[in-house]
């Protein structure tokens, strides 16, 4: 195991802008692994951070025990929502802070599944979304995630040149994934409802077919549930289900025969199958995530949103500021 401060070592961004952070204070929620280990703790020393475990799957233990021996403790959700500003990942605490009956919020939401929740919200709100982000949309949700899912499934030790692989949702992060699954010599399979990104994949040399009749599914729908029993009696036996998704896309079926710790094996109907993580996001929970650099960028563009929302005064939900991206790519740009 590499210890959480190589990724401490190489985060320069965010130990950058964190000293220039506005807020008194920030609830944080998003996975707890080891790049918001640094974000947190880099905040923690010129503001007060209340950091949030998101779920048991994307926590890292090691990054919580990390983060307690700096004097930072990871505590539940309903314990940090009278923060003044949030940090959120799926509006997972900005739904704990409405249940709870919070009548404002101020929140950095970091997905596009927390961004539609949000705006279904009937709440006050000043909240900016990162996910139209030419960083967070592209860079990482493209570019980044995709190389979270090649090292988790590295970690199943499987050879995956020649694997038949379904991926669900051609968004950004499925193109991502099928496009790195491509180049690794993996026949790659895409399916989306939308047939503006069916066209899409065509021209990008994908197969376009709802063909479960493959070794490996890859979710990338953004959809809770999108594989449950019916598509799992498509696949063949000895198949391999694994989400990529802000939301639980997989729901397994059947009965339960092995635990293998983060992979499980399963029957349905006389065939088996496997599933990684229990259809929570495989890149973070059984992987590292997201490469250092890209979350170095996404995380120090969250600073300076946080900033930008203690500075301003509008009310709703709207994209990240352009001149918060240009300050990140001029920072990153000085350091070649």
């Amino acid at each position: 195991m590499i210890s959480v401060d190589w990724y401490h070592e190489r985060m320069k961004l965010v130990k950058r802008f964190a000293r220039d952070i506005e807020v008194e204070e920030v609830a944080v929620c998003i996975p707890l692994e080891y790049k918001s280990a640094i974000l947190i703790y880099e905040l923690s020393k010129y503001t007060n951070v209340y950091a949030a475990k998101l779920d048991d799957f994307s926590t890292k233990p090691e990054v919580v025990e990390w983060l307690k021996d700096r004097g930072v403790e990871v505590t539940r959700k309903r314990d940090v929502v009278n923060a003044e500003y949030y940090l959120d990942c799926a509006a997972v605490l900005s739904r704990v802070a409405v249940k709870s009956g919070k009548k404002e919020l101020k929140v950095v939401e970091l997905t596009k599944t927390g961004e539609e929740y949000l705006q279904k919200l009937n709440v006050r709100m000043k909240a900016i979304s990162l996910d139209t982000s030419t960083l967070k949309g592209i860079g990482e949700n493209v570019h980044g995630t995709s190389f979270g899912l090649l090292d988790a499934l590295l970690r199943l030790n499987i050879f995956l040149p020649e694997k038949r692989i379904l991926v669900l949702g051609f968004g950004r992060v499925g193109k991502g994934c099928a496009r790195l699954l491509k180049a690794v010599g993996c026949p790659v399979t895409v399916w989306d409802n939308d047939e503006k990104k069916q066209i899409e994949a065509i021209y990008e040399g994908f197969r376009v077919e709802r063909d479960f009749d493959v070794d490996i599914v890859v979710t990338c729908t953004g959809v809770k549930g999108v594989v449950s029993k019916d598509e799992i009696r498509k696949i063949p036996d000895g198949s391999i289900l694994l989400n990529m998704g802000a939301e639980k896309e997989i729901e397994s079926a059947g009965e339960l025969v092995k635990d293998y710790g983060l992979v499980k094996k399963y029957e349905l109907e006389g065939k088996s199958y496997f599933v990684v993580a229990e259809g929570y996001a495989a890149n973070l929970a059984i992987g590292n995530g997201t490469p250092i650099e890209v979350m170095d960028r996404t995380f120090s563009a969250a600073i300076l949103a946080l900033n930008y929302l203690h500075r301003n005064d509008f009310e709703g939900l709207i994209p990240l500021p352009h001149h918060i991206e240009s300050t990140i790519l001029a920072a990153i740009m000085m350091q070649k």
